[in-house]
């Protein structure tokens, strides 16, 4: 045993606490370093992800709310044990316990329980009530909600059309409210969509906006990677241009965007015809960091029709990549590969005498669904890319940049068959058909760069968020066509009978034909570029009353036709919220335009540049809101008019006047709503009067706009018990009677088509059931050219969540 002297202990005893207390500080430090992550994901009783909830770490006083997918992150958490906590009205606590092990991310998954109780402070927004959600940050390009905005839109959800079993573009827009005729049109060589809203075309506008900028406007496209289909109504070239929009509206296709987890699905649809379609969505981080993230998503469509000749296969892939590269600055990528092959048959009038004939309806002929009159090879084919860019920097605590890039190639060699029913000799036979065959070999390119500067700022007492921008849209096709005028002529035969056996289609005696002609019947180019300045202010004079006011200008260049013209369009709102954040009350003032070019008077020496077709709108209505936001709503009613429209000179039509007018009015009415657990529902209908006010055409009506157009869609999955995860479904669309010409003399029938599904859904797989056209209903869709429409199917999907 030693015994130590009390001056020499305290000359060790300092020391040795010197040295202790470094150490414990060292250790402490060295502790603090060793730290991990949670990442964690809520889920609601009915397996959809839980969006903006709050989880609470307890022990650290922390909390997070999850995002769109029910996703939430603690960084940087010591080791040791904890418990995650979610307290809501009309939930019963949850407490889910986490082990966070150093430079380890531990993984949990937390299930919400069922209640009857309506959630008041936490808001979860499962898929049913996603229908019911209007969110967009294209539609006014201002971050600014529905009931903040005076224009009417609809916003139509991924998981709406998925529970639709939509496998293509086409189907998808089945329940977007105010749309009618939704066909696979032609032009200039491509083949794409044409629909009608609000009394006009929508050729050039439906879905050939994508992510708010613009593609090429004849081009399919498939529903695999979009996350919503956004319906803009009204003329809207304020903020979107002329160029590929119409007075009536357009439709924007948004995109799926990566996230923050690992997660992905694989489906697979098969059906009637030889339905056979895969699919894969698949989403990763690709750092630890989690600033880069990458989705691709991907489909292989190949399939028959319901006649006895005609067939498909598309192929897409579209992969997108996120880089966050600081707090500030986020690039955001998009790639959209699309090839397809398909059958383009057409219906139209040839020689009939409208006058003195019987038939006057489609539906008149009788004509055989399941004749096609053409051949699997006649194809016309697409190749189509699109590249979408987003550099997005926060400049300060009040304005964001968006550097926006847009670029679209389309390369289509097309074999169209065009049906054109003439008279027949015999008065008391059908009608015979003239088979037209055209081949058109064609491209299109489509570039846009689009700068936005977006502010949220005060002046005084009133809030104002800003838009500035700044627009350069180049638009380019070119297209070669060869005609055979009549295929059965040409071959020796008398035209084919309606419902009577066509004669067959040689693929390779037509290209023969085409081969021997010395050059094509027509080419058309096109070269136009626009250059425009928009703004746009959002000024909140109180909390209720909200104006807006927009201003674009235009300097539109055509280089083929060797003209410039400049072109100004305003647009004002005004929103007065009745009660706040629920019922608003909306007036719009809205203009678009049309660059028409150079044209023929009196005097064909001097073509006169033609001032813009103009179309102005004044709409009034009403949103709402309620429910918690689970009911969605709005009426409106619309008055269209058009002037400066061209046509033909009464005194010599070889001459061109601009004096035509038309009018458009009507109104429009959508619900969108979960009201109850587990059911939810889409609606709308719309009545339009639309007529030409000038002209030889005055008193009538524009082909292919029906008076009145409705669409419903309805669902229940029960949420409890053994047989949680079941649904069902059920909805169809209907319109009047519209006419085929401007003349109106000729009718394109009504219809009514019901379609049903039933479904099996959990968290790791769903099993879906449809039959379309439950009634086997023959019925056609029309736009300048008219559609058989397909008969009843039965499609089955599987898909698998991981």
């Amino acid at each position: 045993m030693f015994f130590i002297k009390p001056e020499l202990k305290k000359l060790v005893t300092k020391p040795l606490y010197a040295v202790l207390l470094f150490c414990f500080a060292i250790t402490t430090i060295y502790a603090q370093q060793k730290t991990g992550n949670i990442q964690g994901t809520v889920i609601t009783s009915d397996d959809k992800s839980g969006e903006s909830v709050t989880v609470a770490l307890s022990q650290l006083k922390k909390s997070d709310i999850t995002d769109e997918n029910g996703v939430f992150h603690f960084k940087n958490i010591p080791e040791g044990n904890y418990d995650l906590q979610i307290n809501m009205k009309g939930y019963e606590p949850i407490i889910k316990n986490v082990t966070v092990s150093a430079e380890q991310t531990s993984e949990v998954s937390i299930q919400l329980n069922s209640s009857l109780r309506e959630l008041q402070e936490v808001v979860i927004v499962s898929g049913a009530k996603k229908f019911a959600e209007k969110k967009s940050e294209y539609v006014a390009r201002l971050p600014i909600s529905n009931l903040e905005n005076p224009q009417v839109y609809t916003v139509v959800p991924k998981e709406l059309f998925q529970e639709q079993i939509a496998v293509d573009f086409k189907s998808s827009l089945n329940s977007a409210p105010g749309l009618s005729n939704v066909v696979q049109s032609v032009g200039s060589g491509g083949v794409g969509l044409s629909l009608r809203m609000r009394g006009f075309s929508g050729a050039s506008a439906a879905g050939s906006i994508r992510n708010g900028m613009n593609t090429n406007w004849v081009t399919m496209s498939d529903p695999v990677n979009l996350e919503s289909i956004e319906v803009i109504k009204g003329p809207s070239g304020t903020l979107f241009g002329s160029a590929l929009t119409t007075y009536g509206g357009l439709i924007n296709r948004v995109t799926k965007k990566p996230f923050e987890t690992t997660k992905g699905e694989v489906s697979y649809t098969t059906g009637s015809w030889a339905l056979s379609r895969t699919t894969i969505d698949f989403n990763t981080p690709i750092n630890e960091e989690k600033t880069m993230l990458f989705r691709v998503n991907a489909a292989l469509d190949n399939q028959k029709t319901w006649q006895d000749q005609g067939k498909s296969k598309t192929f897409i892939i579209a992969p997108s990549f996120t880089y966050h590269v600081s707090d500030r600055l986020t690039f955001d990528f998009d790639l959209e590969v699309y090839s397809g092959s398909r059958n383009a048959s057409y219906i139209g009038l040839g020689n009939l005498t409208l006058a003195t004939s019987p038939y006057k309806s489609f539906n008149d002929f009788n004509f055989d669904f399941k004749k096609s009159y053409t051949t699997d090879d006649l194809q016309s084919e697409a190749k189509t890319t699109n590249v979408f860019a987003r550099a997005t920097y926060k400049l300060s605590d009040n304005w964001i940049s968006q550097t926006n890039f847009s670029n679209a190639y389309t390369d289509n060699k097309a074999n169209y068959l065009f049906l054109l029913i003439n008279n027949n000799p015999d008065t008391d036979a059908l009608p015979l058909l003239q088979r037209r065959l055209m081949n058109i070999n064609s491209t299109f390119k489509t570039s846009q760069i689009q700068q936005n500067f977006v502010g949220n700022f005060n002046i005084g007492n009133i809030k104002n968020r800003l838009l500035l921008g700044l627009d350069y849209t180049y638009i380019s096709t070119n297209d070669n066509r060869w005609t055979i005028n009549s295929y059965d002529a040409s071959a020796g035969n008398a035209l084919t009978p309606i419902n009577g056996n066509a004669p067959f289609i040689n693929i390779e005696k037509y290209k023969q034909m085409i081969a021997a002609m010395p050059s094509p019947s027509v080419v058309n180019n096109r070269d136009l570029r626009t250059t425009s300045v928009y703004a746009s202010d959002v000024i909140n004079f109180t909390d209720n009353l909200i104006a807006m006011a927009s201003v674009r200008w235009d300097h539109n260049e055509n280089k083929i036709a060797h003209y410039n013209q400049n072109a100004i369009s305003p647009k004002l709102g005004l929103i007065y919220q009745v009660v706040k954040d629920k019922v608003s009350l909306f007036g719009n003032y809205m203009n678009g335009f049309n660059n028409v070019g150079a044209g023929m008077t009196s005097d064909p020496e001097n073509p006169v540049d033609f001032k813009p077709e103009r179309a102005n709108q004044l709409e009034g209505g009403v949103k709402l809101e309620l429910l918690g936001g689970k009911l969605n709503g709005t009426l409106s009613y619309y008055n269209i008019e058009v002037k400066d429209k061209l046509r033909a000179n009464p005194d010599n039509p070889l001459y061109t006047v601009q004096d035509g007018t038309q009018k458009s009015r009507g109104y429009e009415a959508d619900l969108i709503a979960n009201p109850f657990r587990g059911f939810h529902v889409i609606m709308g209908y719309g009545y339009n009067e639309s007529e030409y006010t000038s002209g030889a055409l005055q008193g009538n009506r524009p082909y292919s706009t029906p008076a009145n157009v409705a669409n419903l869609w309805m669902s229940y999955k029960i949420l409890d018990g053994k047989v949680k995860g079941l649904g069902f479904g059920f909805g169809g669309n209907t319109q009047s009677d519209s006419y085929f010409n401007d003349a109106n003399t000729f009718e394109s029938n009504a219809y009514t088509v019901m379609d049903a599904t039933v479904f099996y859904e959990n968290q790791k797989f769903r099993l879906g059931l449809k039959l379309n056209n439950i009634a086997n209903k023959e019925y056609w869709s029309a736009d300048s050219w008219a559609t058989m429409m397909p008969t009843r199917q039965l499609v089955a999907n599987l898909t698998y969540k991981f």
